[in-house]
């Protein structure tokens, strides 16, 4: 009898281990669908993910291989992609989703690859804003939405190549590194897919924002600074706060040549001489 209680209990233990398992494998599945498909949605461009991982028992879920196609205008073999992230880890679980509001206390993004291009006056990144702005799939009501809220978002080994008129050289592209941006306490009510809009928003947003802000030699102001004002009428930024939120930025590079941008900006017609 004491023998069959063990092996019962035994039976009941590996059942709940491989439920578990199987429950894990379920609901990353479900995030990694998730992600592509309302991301592609709200951005108008092909989002794919390599993996997602959301915790089950502790608050560790990732992402990994995260890319955001260029739009088709813009689409080579050389540069498939307008924006990707090799490693996104958060402190976030399964247990988060019980509140009123989903709280991710930190969160970090790696290894960031941003191309810009600007041909004839329109640029991949204007684009994707477009897309953005001009989104009318079906919103959720007020009832089915949840707030959320990244108390820390660490960006981080970003690589920023530009093309085309976002450079004032003619040799080819032109690319800046930046060590770190640390943005603090972004939020916004919505649905996964409002969701994606808004982080993809807030990372491409303050890349920009630190270049306007920090000049690189080779980039062009002109476009940088265009780019950034169509941030600024998107609504997600406001509910977001970008502007407020930048808490500092470092670059390898350094600070560029402020008196060579405003020379080829003159030459140009768009700065003074």
């Amino acid at each position: 009898m004491k023998q069959k209680l063990i092996y019962g209990a035994l039976v009941i233990v590996i059942a709940i281990i491989a439920l578990s398992v199987i429950g894990m494998f379920v609901f990353d599945g479900i995030a990694q669908s998730l992600i592509q498909t309302e991301g592609s949605k709200g951005l108008g461009v092909k989002v794919t993910l390599d993996s997602a991982h959301v915790g089950f028992f502790k608050k560790d879920s990732n992402l990994r291989g995260l890319t955001i196609a260029n739009p088709t205008e813009f689409l080579s073999e050389e540069t498939p992609n307008l924006l990707s992230v090799q490693a996104v880890d958060m402190e976030f679980g399964l247990t988060s989703l019980m509140g009123e509001t989903i709280e991710i206390p930190t969160a970090s993004v790696s290894g960031v690859i941003l191309n810009l291009e600007q041909i004839d006056g329109m640029s991949n990144i204007a684009t994707l804003i477009d897309n953005i702005a001009k989104d009318d799939s079906p919103k959720t009501t007020e009832d089915e939405t949840k707030p959320f809220n990244i108390g820390t978002l660490t960006i981080s080994d970003i690589t920023v190549v530009a093309r085309g008129s976002f450079t004032v050289i003619d040799s080819g592209p032109v690319t800046a590194h930046i060590k770190e941006i640390v943005l603090h306490n972004l939020g916004t009510d919505g649905n996964a897919e409002v969701a994606i809009e808004a982080i993809t928003t807030a990372i491409t947003s303050a890349i920009m924002q630190h270049l306007a802000d920090h000049p690189i030699e080779g980039f062009s102001k002109l476009a940088i600074s265009q780019v950034t004002g169509l941030f600024d009428q998107l609504p997600a930024i406001g509910e977001l706060g970008i502007g407020e939120t930048i808490q500092g930025v470092t670059d390898e590079i350094g600070k560029g040549v402020d008196d060579l941008l405003q020379g080829v900006g003159g030459l140009l017609g768009g700065g003074d001489e």
